[in-house]
């Protein structure tokens, strides 16, 4: 009950384009509860902090049947440095999920080398081999890498597409995006990226705001990335033409690292946007993930840390959005 009174502040804050929440009907429809777990960025983690990425992983892999996971998605800066040491590491806590639920992992910016035009060593350690074997797996933007992803899975018997786009993504993805979007029109979707919401409730948007969004991917443009493409560039070069976007993730965003906002695409279509980046925190981010839980008529959004057993329940760590089936 908490948390239906919630609602109407918290979506009103966090939207653009809209009126006000909708109404929810006083009755739940019937719809099995499920869960999608976000890791946000976990640098710190798998650089300094090992014991906290583990508990991450053993905590999903141990509370999934319980939660009904059904996908889990990582936004990026799985590494600080991308080296193979970090990247170990990563692979150790990932060996936690191996047939946990379906899993979309996008290279944050610190997972690239910046003196090499896009070069990361993800495709070692989150291998093609890998992904192209699991039985959701749709399809790869480059056949021998797994920067670009999707994968497609079948929930409360109705069909979702995970798409996993890279850090600042080029525009040719974004076409090969727009494709893959198109050809599976009846699906739910849920995009991970890596540098797509901001602190202050909005996408990043160079044009508008320049240097007043710090870490822009606009910023980062040079050999490694002389293309990028910011928040409201891939809203309005993928999403916002598109009816089937219910959700975008994302991180990047140090200091407060969180923010969301809810607006209107195609179609009336409510598409939620939210970031969480909590490596500004002790120890990398103390653990905190995201608990996306969604309902008939609503996503429940909590803040959990496995590492401390804490839940985070300030309102832009707790709330929750409408949604519907």
């Amino acid at each position: 009950m908490r948390r239906l009174i919630l609602l109407a502040t918290v979506v009103a804050a966090c939207g653009d384009n809209l009126d006000g929440p909708p109404e929810l009907d006083a009755a739940t429809p019937a719809y099995t509860p499920w869960t999608l777990v976000v890791l946000p960025d976990t640098q710190g983690y798998t650089f300094l902090y090992p014991d906290v990425w583990f508990a991450q992983t053993r905590w999903i892999s141990e509370r999934a049947a319980e939660r009904n996971v059904k996908l889990i998605a990582h936004v990026g800066d799985v590494t600080e440095w991308n080296t193979p040491g970090e990247w170990d590491t990563a692979r150790r806590g990932l060996d936690n999920l191996d047939g946990v639920a379906p899993m979309v992992i996008v290279p944050g910016n610190h997972d690239y080398d910046v003196s090499v035009f896009r070069r990361s060593r993800i495709s070692q350690y989150w291998s093609v081999a890998a992904l192209t074997a699991s039985p959701t797996f749709g399809g790869l933007f480059e056949p021998d890498r797994t920067d670009n992803s999707y994968q497609l899975l079948e929930i409360n018997d109705q069909p979702w597409l995970a798409l996993g786009l890279e850090w600042g993504p080029r525009d040719a993805v974004l076409d090969w995006a727009g494709t893959v979007l198109d050809a599976h029109p009846d699906h739910h979707v849920v995009i991970v990226t890596h540098a797509y919401t901001y602190l202050d409730n909005r996408r990043y948007d160079w044009a508008t705001h320049g240097n007043a969004q710090r870490y822009n991917p606009h910023n980062y443009v040079g050999v490694a990335w002389p293309e990028v493409n910011d928040g409201e560039e891939i809203w309005q070069k993928l999403i916002a033409s598109r009816p089937n976007v219910d959700l975008v993730v994302s991180g990047h965003v140090p200091d407060a690292g969180v923010g969301r906002l809810s607006s209107e695409a195609a179609g009336g279509k409510l598409v939620h946007q939210l970031l969480a980046d909590f490596q500004s925190g002790p120890m990398g981010g103390n653990g905190y993930l995201r608990l996306m839980t969604f309902f008939g008529d609503r996503i429940e959004v909590e803040t959990y840390s496995p590492y401390l057993d804490a839940f985070e329940r300030s309102p832009d760590h707790d709330f929750v959005l409408p949604w519907a089936p």
